[in-house]
Parts: structure tokens; C-alpha cells; sequence
């Protein structure tokens, strides 16, 4: 088995805004592919003319049905604007807003390969659109992973693509928008390549992608669940970002209710616990019934609270349009992953 590419989605967060409170959590809008302002809205006018700084995030998950996990994804810039505008990534987390991405720092974009490449070779020149500005922009750093390209399309069968990693110490080094890229030692560039239709990116490097539970804690005198045996199971399609509490109302019987969500029904301690998110008709999470994994006595009142997280990971674009921007008509960027299946 292995995941298909129909199966790795794009969402919205569930604030889109240009204001502090943009982001926060995955949505259930899917962001159509290849559809206009599907992430970015047009830059009218007097936009073009003061410049200005935005932020759009957007959640990549894996909605396999069989809850196969996306191994060391790689997220990276496989086009950049055309325009006078760039447009560079950042690594955001399940639940933060634009308050906190508007201070980072690490930056992943793609730029221009400057002078042919030959197969063998351990240097290359890129030119990109920022260089290592006063902004922090720089968006290839030591030890970084990079991709070079001269695909006409990710996911087109001619050409040559690769990965490679520079060097750790003294791997970058700027004059202007011009980087000079020294790979680490033993690695060499693959194939040879035309600087008229190459591109080079730095590649934003991510944990497996797959539904997760964090946080479990128990609140009870004598009653017991043995996690570590029977462990709350997430589900690709279902799983959603949030904090759940259950509550007993007797020695056997119990509510849940989700942070945000509210009440999604009751349990037994007998049997097996699947609420179920409506949108997606997958439950939200799994929890064994049975003992074990149930043990001891439990009470009115007792909790059990834990976080799941999406099979997703949350990535924003920083888009910067430098005041007296040209108009520029079907501007766009490309962001693309890739990745290994079970």
C-alpha cells in the first residue's frame, strides 16, 4: 500500500485574515489545486504602490484511509512568483496565529540557478529575489536541504530532480541576491544542468505526518487506563486539532467533549469509544473498551483529558510586495511536497 497523490489534500486554517489572529487551527475547507487566489487574493493598486507584508497558512494532510503515515516529507517552493513579489515558507505549528509567525525567522523559498551545473560538480550560484536582505529573508542556510530542478512540473516525467544537503560550516555564503551553495563533503551534483531552466530550493524538512495524541492525564482516585497498551488512536481523515475531556457520571458511564467542539456524545467503559466528526463520517479518535485496558474503580466526576493532533503539518507563506510593485497578471506560486509511504 501507499499513499496516492488524491490523497494528500490542502486546508485552510480556520482564520484567514491580515490580522494577528490569521491561522490557528486546520479547517475543513479544502484549498482547491491550481484555482485562482486559492491561497493569495490579488494585489490591487494601491497595495502595489505603499507595499505590504502578508500571511496566509495552510495545512498539508495525508487522508489515507488505511492511516499510513507520510515519512520525512520534504515542503518546498517548486515555482516562484514571476512578479516583482516573493513569497517564502515558513514552519508553523497545529495551533499558532499570525502573532507568533510574524517573528519567525527561518525562511524557505526557491531562486534561479545562475551558471550551468555538470554532473560531479560540488558548487552552485543562485540567484533569488531577496538575497540576505536587512528583512532576514535568506532563505538557504548551512547544513540546509536543497532541491534542484529543471522539471517543467513536480510531478513531470522529464528532467532531472534531486536533493542535496550543503555543508554544515560555511555551506552559504552572499554577495547581494547572488548565493554561492557548497554541498557537504562527498556530495555531488547528479546531473548536468542549464541555468535557463533550473531552479534551486531550500527544503522545509518535517516530522512523519500522522495523527497523534499528546497530553494524556488521568484525574481519578482508584481508577485506572492502561495507555501505553491500548493508546487512544487518531484516524487520517477524522482526527481533528483538540483537547478533549472525559467525564464520568457514574462508575462505568462517561460524557466527552472537545474544547471547541463541545459534548460528541457518551461512552461506556465496556466498549469501544469512536465519536464520529460528521464532516468527514470518520471518528474523531478511538478509544478501547474493555478490561484492560480499563481498570480499578472509577467515579462521578473523574477525567481523562488528552490533545489529538491532525495527520497534517501547518505551513505558512510570507508573501512581501516591495512598495512600486509592477502589475504583473496570472502571478502565482507553486509550493509542493514529497514523501515516502509505509
Amino acid at each position: 500500500m501507499a499513499i496516492q497523490t488524491s490523497e494528500i489534500k490542502w486546508y485552510q486554517s480556520q482564520v484567514v485574515n491580515d490580522g494577528n489572529s490569521n491561522g490557528g487551527a486546520m479547517s475543513a475547507n479544502e484549498i482547491p489545486d491550481g484555482v485562482k487566489n486559492n491561497v493569495w487574493p490579488d494585489v490591487p493598486q494601491a497595495e502595489r504602490t505603499a507595499g505590504s507584508v502578508k500571511y496566509r497558512k495552510t495545512f498539508i494532510k495525508i487522508a489515507n484511509d488505511d492511516d499510513l503515515a507520510l515519512i520525512d516529507p520534504r515542503v518546498f517552493v517548486e515555482t516562484h512568483t514571476p512578479g516583482d513579489d516573493s513569497v517564502v515558507l515558513m514552519a508553523g505549528t497545529h495551533t499558532d496565529t499570525q502573532a507568533q509567525a510574524s517573528g519567525y525567522t527561518r525562511f524557505y523559498g526557491a531562486g534561479d540557478l545562475d551558471a550551468d551545473l555538470l554532473s560531479g560538480d560540488t558548487l552552485l550560484t543562485v540567484t533569488v529575489e531577496n538575497g540576505n536582505d536587512a528583512s532576514g529573508h535568506a532563505i538557504f542556510r548551512d547544513g540546509d536541504l536543497i532541491r534542484i530542478s529543471d522539471k517543467t512540473s513536480v510531478e513531470a516525467i522529464d528532467g532531472n530532480a534531486e536533493f542535496l544537503r550543503l555543508a554544515a560550516s560555511n555551506g552559504v555564503s552572499w554577495n547581494g541576491t547572488l548565493a554561492t551553495l557548497t554541498l557537504e563533503n562527498g556530495s555531488t551534483v547528479g546531473f548536468n544542468y542549464l541555468s535557463t531552466a533550473t531552479k534551486v530550493a531550500s527544503v522545509l524538512e518535517g516530522a512523519d505526518i500522522a495523527a497523534s495524541v499528546s497530553g494524556w492525564q488521568e484525574s481519578s482516585a482508584a481508577g485506572s487506563y492502561d495507555e501505553t497498551q491500548s493508546p487512544v488512536s487518531g484516524d487520517h481523515i477524522g482526527t481533528v486539532e483538540q483537547t478533549w475531556t472525559l467525564t464520568f457520571t457514574n462508575a462505568t458511564q462517561f460524557t466527552c467533549a472537545g474544547n471547541t467542539l463541545g459534548n460528541v456524545g457518551s461512552g461506556s467503559i465496556g466498549a469501544t469509544f469512536a465519536p464520529n466528526n460528521p464532516t468527514f463520517s470518520k471518528p474523531y479518535f478511538t478509544l478501547a473498551g474493555g478490561s484492560p485496558p480499563w481498570g480499578g474503580t472509577w467515579s462521578s466526576g473523574d477525567t481523562i483529558t488528552w490533545t489529538t493532533h491532525p495527520a497534517a503539518i501547518a505551513i505558512w507563506e510570507k508573501r512581501v510586495v516591495p512598495a512600486g510593485a509592477n502589475s504583473r497578471s496570472g502571478n502565482k506560486v507553486i509550493v509542493a511536497i514529497s514523501g515516502e509511504s509505509e
